[in-house]
């Protein structure tokens, strides 16, 4: 018996492929979800701000320059290495695992709606990267049309409308009738649930 999204809203049960039986699952609270996605955006910002560690080190006691041009690049490059080193163990994470830092420590993960790991494309392509690409290309339409088509204050609508889509998952992670996935669950095919321990 193959699992559809109609088994995860009427029981929230996963089949269980190894051992050809239905399994249940208990859907991964809004609050944890949150809370995983701030912790991960805590980190991020840990990251940028170690990365700049090295690079003031290197300006100052290795070149020991005043040149902003020096010092903006020697941020970029450590900045860039750090979030890259970052990028790639958060990757390799939630590629095996269906789980970024924040959603471990918050013990939920991402699973397909067929019970098994969405592995890379899945849960990185699809989940985070597509998802962000058609977020800003969507943001950035209308905040033009409201900018230039209804004289809209720029400011305004860039505040407004950048946010659009995280807002409207926002809201989707309180429907229990829709499992609490959000736009970016039904671009990957996924739901969110709590880790087995």
């Amino acid at each position: 018996m193959s699992n559809t999204q109609e088994n995860f809203s009427t029981n929230n049960h996963q089949y269980d492929h190894t051992t050809d039986r239905e399994v249940e699952v208990e859907l991964a609270s809004p609050w944890n979800r949150i809370s995983a996605y701030i912790i991960n955006n805590l980190l991020l910002a840990l990251v940028v701000f170690i990365g700049c560690i090295p690079a003031f080190i290197f300006v100052k006691f290795v070149l020991q320059s005043e040149s902003k041009n020096i010092i903006v690049i020697s941020l970029i490059i450590c900045i860039s290495i750090s979030l890259l080193v970052y990028a790639i163990f958060q990757f390799i994470q939630m590629s095996k695992t269906g789980q970024s830092f924040g959603k471990r420590l918050m013990g939920i993960k991402v699973i397909g709606i067929d019970g098994q790991n969405p592995g890379f494309v899945g849960t990185v392509l699809l989940r985070e990267g597509v998802f962000n690409i058609i977020n800003k290309i969507i943001s950035v339409i209308v905040v033009f049309i409201f900018v230039h088509l209804f004289n809209f204050p720029e400011i305004a609508a860039e505040f407004l409308f950048t946010y659009l889509l995280p807002f409207i998952c926002l809201i989707m992670l309180f429907r229990k009738s829709t499992n609490q996935r959000t736009l970016q669950d039904y671009l990957a095919r996924t739901i969110v649930i709590k880790a087995e321990k």
